[in-house]
């Protein structure tokens, strides 16, 4: 029976920049191409642009391209070493994380079976966290600057199948991660190699049961496969799951806290830091200790010393303080929307995230490899002492807010009073309780000298505001005083010491807590990634060919029907070889040559030898090769198709062994003696032809051409209507072998 798979050109599109990569969506007809500027542009099959996302920084390049299944989400692997999780619907980059190295492949990987789960043994780790959780308002809503958030959430990498994303790096180093967001093992190929300065990976690829990663690499001349083998990444595979989804929610929620507090320190820093430097500035020209006094003798007598009267009626004048206390209580105003409703639901959502994840770590049975309860404790107590510098941080503002009114009040009344003018009715008068409450404040101004942590002493910048030393990577400068909280708890050690009660850092500021959060997530997330990558153990080494090409070119698929995971590489110009996993320890294995002998069909005899320039595979039993050879005296190109049925009926079958070769003992079969001469009938007019990019579920598949430059599109399994078919590309068949 004939294989066919009639084939319509669509369109021809010219590209204004090199295009070095291109890759089909298995979702959706879109197609990501990237440019030799660096950009990758998202296009749809009737060639409307859908978005383009710009490189990182200037001058890098997309080493690879990767769409994960059933989402619309593509990862990018940069030059720079950066990984980016761009996702296409929201038009953003939703995750990035960068490597120590160059990017050589990224892949997406997935499982077809998925566990049986019994009713009474329900996971109810995973609850429906939106039940419990406070929504977290648009910051765009809520702040008066130009700035529009980034902020954009990570909660579509739960709705697809499990998958991982596996990344190899020029470094030898293969980096594993569960939905491109939590690191879950990293191998590391030098160890595994004799002369570890002698050799390059082409392709790594896990098997659908997680059970094995397979890497093509050259060592030595030498086209190798090596297979490793971690029982504990199946075993514990959906537990690992099940932390990756809490996880990409405690990144959601991270990012969200980082958004919120840059729009504080923006809101913050457009009026408040001028007014301090000004303070500041005159603070630095005066003898030490007399601020206060200065302030105080104004405010008791009425009569400013020399330097403060013209402090205030040139520095600040009458307008400027006008103006500037309306701002400032537009940005205090801005501050405490900010503080009192997202960053405080941020931080309850994360300590719900981490607390269940604390939970999660007392489950030994399923999760003992993959947490630690210590880190898990340390996590959410850091946490919980972030909260707690929200509250400190709401009432520092509340007081700001109070002492800014009576002080403007005040300082606006004299600076009146000294340029001889009318104080108008609304604010001539101030009470009792208004000058008690101001000389309090005023007295603290000298604040100045603390005792250091070693015994000795220092002394504090002068800060007007109190708020801006919260949003500082350093020590608070006018710490909160102790209330009546913390002298029970430093009178009794039982509840000082309890684990229920999370600990309050006095002089630690907002910045310096949340960084504390970032840290000891970042701890409690290091355990998958060194638990399951210390498990990975080589397998088997299996001897391909030696090799006679470069580069080499590979190809990978599950089969959901076997189930087997099919490989394919290129072992010289024209020669292939197909090895196909079919259980634990056993594969088969065939060569396929392009190469004209003895006994070739005499139809094929003006056709020279091909040399392959590029293999996919359409589908499990489909596979797609780009072609070049010469015919009747002239370059062309072929694109050609055919049923891996055929190949796979010339296999012979290996058990899988430590050291296994197959120079010798793979099956080589020419590929002249199964497909038909239709498929080299009708060459791909234009120049050389140099990459392909095809997708069977999507029946669509693309060429590059022309300095690659030029993009050729094809719709593929069409209905066979001579009228319409492209000419030279009607039709390719293979015939099953006798």
């Amino acid at each position: 029976m004939a294989f066919s798979m009639p084939m319509k050109q669509i369109g021809v599109k010219n590209i204004g920049f090199r295009v070095d990569l291109m890759e089909w969506s298995n979702k959706m007809d879109l197609i990501a191409i990237a440019n030799e500027k660096g950009e990758i542009i998202i296009q749809r099959l009737n060639w409307q642009k859908v978005v383009i996302f710009p490189p990182p920084v200037e001058s890098v390049k997309v080493k690879a391209l990767a769409w994960q299944p059933g989402e619309a989400v593509i990862a990018a692997g940069y030059s720079n070493g950066k990984v980016s999780l761009l996702d296409i619907e929201k038009e953003d980059e939703i995750y990035t994380f960068t490597c120590e190295s160059d990017i050589k492949t990224l892949n997406w990987t997935k499982t077809n079976i998925l566990p049986k789960v019994d009713k009474k043994d329900i996971d109810y780790s995973t609850p429906n966290d939106d039940d419990y959780l406070s929504p977290l308002p648009n910051l765009n809503s809520l702040t008066s600057t130009s700035r529009k958030s980034e902020f954009c959430s990570t909660k579509s990498f739960a709705k697809g199948p499990p998958n991982f994303l596996i990344i190899s790096l020029t470094s030898g180093q293969i980096l594993i991660s569960v939905f491109g967001l939590l690191p879950c093992g990293t191998i590391n190929i030098s160890d595994h190699i004799i002369d570890s300065q002698n050799y390059e990976v082409h392709d790594v690829q896990m098997s659908s049961n997680f059970n094995e990663v397979f890497v093509f690499l050259t060592n030595n001349g030498v086209l190798e496969l090596l297979i490793f083998e971690n029982n504990i990444l199946s075993k514990y595979a959906q537990p690992l799951f099940n932390l990756a989804i809490k996880h990409g929610n405690i990144v959601d929620t991270m990012n969200y806290i980082n958004e919120t507090i840059q729009c504080i320190i923006e809101a913050w820093e457009t009026v408040l830091l001028e007014m301090d430097n000004k303070l500041t500035k005159y603070a630095n020209s005066q003898p030490e200790g007399s601020i206060s006094a200065d302030f105080l003798e104004l405010l008791m007598f009425g009569y400013p010393s020399e330097a403060l009267e013209q402090f205030l009626v040139r520095d600040l004048t009458e307008k400027g303080l006008k103006k500037l206390g309306n701002s400032i209580e537009l940005s205090y105003s801005t501050i405490q929307k900010l503080v009192i409703k997202p960053l405080h639901n941020a931080a309850t959502n994360l300590i719900y995230h981490l607390n269940s994840i604390k939970g999660l770590s007392r489950n030994s049975y399923s999760y003992s490899a993959l947490l630690d309860i210590k880190c898990a404790e340390k996590a959410t107590c850091s946490a919980g002492s972030f909260l707690i510098k929200i509250f400190e941080l709401q009432q520092t503002i509340s007081q700001s807010v109070t002492d800014y009114k009576t002080f403007w009040c005040w300082l606006y009344m004299a600076i009146i009073r000294l340029m001889d003018e009318n104080v108008p009715d609304e604010v001539s008068s101030t009470s009792q309780q208004d000058i008690t409450y101001l000389a309090e404040f005023l007295n603290s101004f000298d604040d100045c000298i603390f005792e250091k942590e070693d015994g000795g002493v220092g002394k504090r910048k002068f800060n007007l505001e109190r708020v801006g030393q919260y949003l500082e990577d350093c020590d608070l400068q006018t710490p909160i005083k102790q209330h009546d909280w913390n002298n029970l708890l430093s009178e009794n050690e039982c509840l000082r010491d309890s684990a229920l009660i999370f600990p309050h850092h006095k002089n630690q500021s907002l910045i310096q807590e949340c960084n504390s959060v970032k840290k000891n997530i970042t701890e409690l997330f290091q355990r998958p990634n060194n638990q399951i990558g210390e498990n990975f153990q080589l397998k088997s080494r299996i001897i391909c060919s030696a090799l006679s090409a470069d580069p080499v070119h590979t190809a990978f698929i599950s089969n959901e029907v076997t189930p087997s995971d099919m490989l394919v590489a290129t072992t010289s110009a024209n020669d292939l070889i197909y090895i196909e996993i079919i259980s634990k320890n056993e594969l088969k294995s065939s060569r396929l040559n392009f190469m004209k002998g003895p006994f070739t069909q005499p139809q094929f005899k003006d056709l020279s030898d091909m040399v392959v320039r590029d293999l996919k595979f359409y589908n499990e039993s489909t596979m797609s090769l780009l072609l070049r050879g010469l015919s009747e005296g002239r370059s062309v190109n072929y694109f050609i198709q055919f049923g891996m049925p055929e190949w796979q009926a010339t296999c012979s079958h290996h058990h899988i062994t430590k050291e296994l070769d197959l120079r010798q003992s793979a099956v080589m079969t020419n590929c002249f003696e199964f497909v038909d001469v239709g498929c080299f009938s009708k060459p791909i007019d234009g120049n050389t032809c140099v990459q392909i990019a095809v997708s069977g579920s999507r029946k669509v598949a693309s060429i590059l051409s022309d300095n690659c430059r030029k993009i050729r599109l094809y719709e593929m399994e069409v209905e066979d209507e001579d009228d319409e078919m492209e000419p030279g590309l009607n039709l390719f068949t293979s015939r099953e072998m006798v």
